[in-house]
């Protein structure tokens, strides 16, 4: 069963981080969303996973704080916490719980593309077409989103994705060999990779 971030701890607790770097930022821009969050119970652990009503905008692996939270929430165009986004919040919850029991191999619940600059929208909403099992080099993203030659602008993206899994950075790999960047923690692109059956590039 999911489990609601804390009321007093997101809410109350970082108020003062939010209100003053989110609300101001989102009454210049004129763009409020809400996000609702979920602690996300697996096998490997407590995910933390924060969706609006238009989809899917932070995952979080086990081991992360709130503070983590807050500042991800803080480089977002979000504005404030609350229930807006519980319905996609359950979907991904329950999808990603299905994913890592190794029941689900496609994500189909939306991302908040609304974070991303239009490179960035170019290039996640292409490698979510990327199929489990499969990984690609940094270059041929770039090229299939109609980007070529701006490999390392992809890795930029990926170091500076805030939904990894359900936008599968972990897929991208160098060209040259190893496994490269990813805005997840050390040890897990490896594992997912594993985990969905794909070849891991020798280190």
């Amino acid at each position: 069963m999911l489990e609601r971030w804390p009321k007093i701890e997101v809410l109350d607790k970082f108020e003062f981080v939010l209100h003053g770097r989110l609300q101001a930022a989102a009454r210049r821009r004129r763009a409020t969303r809400e996000i609702q969050g979920f602690v996300v119970p697996t096998l490997k652990g407590k995910f933390g996973l924060g969706a609006t009503a238009f989809g899917v905008a932070m995952v979080f692996f086990p081991g992360y704080d709130l503070q983590q939270v807050a500042d991800r929430a803080g480089r977002l165009k979000h504005s404030t916490w609350g229930a807006a986004g519980r319905q996609r919040a359950i979907e991904a919850g329950m999808e990603l719980m299905g994913y890592l029991r190794g029941q689900v191999d496609r994500l189909e619940t939306p991302v908040d593309f609304s974070f991303a600059t239009d490179f960035q929208r170019d290039i996640y909403t292409t490698l979510r077409e990327v199929p489990s099992g499969e990984t690609i080099t940094y270059g041929e993203l770039a090229a299939f989103a109609g980007h070529p030659g701006k490999a390392r602008a992809v890795g930029m993206a990926m170091r500076n994705n805030p939904a990894p899994i359900f936008v599968p950075c972990h897929r991208v790999v160098p060209a040259s060999g190893g496994l490269g960047g990813w805005s997840g923690p050390e040890g897990w692109k490896e594992w997912l990779l594993r985990h969905e059956g794909a070849e891991v590039p020798a280190q």
